[in-house]
């Protein structure tokens, strides 16, 4: 996952529930940099105060629905500074920054 990566919201938390964003819903990754174990998204929906929202997700609650057009080269880009150690996608269970260094020691285990 990453950056302009359609993703679905696969489980429900008080937090999001507070923004009208419950499971099952489909958003958009809209920053670049992962924060808090978490990806901002935006999601589009009628029933949203003003039809959309972006909210922190926790990577944990997230699953990929379809990749977006964003290579390592635009995540850069996109990145303030162009700092190549920020966090930046999730390959294969790992944060992983430009440099390819992993965050996380066990995949799918954020906390490791």
């Amino acid at each position: 996952m990453k950056e302009y990566d359609k993703v679905k919201l696969i489980k429900d938390k008080d937090i999001y529930k507070k923004f009208n964003i419950t499971s099952g819903m489909i958003g958009t990754i809209c920053q670049p940099e992962i924060r808090d174990l978490s990806f901002l998204v935006c999601f589009e929906d009628k029933k949203l105060k003003h039809g959309f929202d972006c909210v922190p997700i926790k990577i944990t609650d997230l699953e990929l629905v379809k990749e977006g057009f964003a290579n390592d080269e635009i995540l850069l880009d996109e990145i303030p500074s162009h700092n190549k150690d920020w966090w930046c996608k999730v390959e294969d269970g790992y944060i992983m920054n430009l440099k390819g260094e992993r965050k996380n020691k066990i995949p799918y285990d954020y906390n490791s």
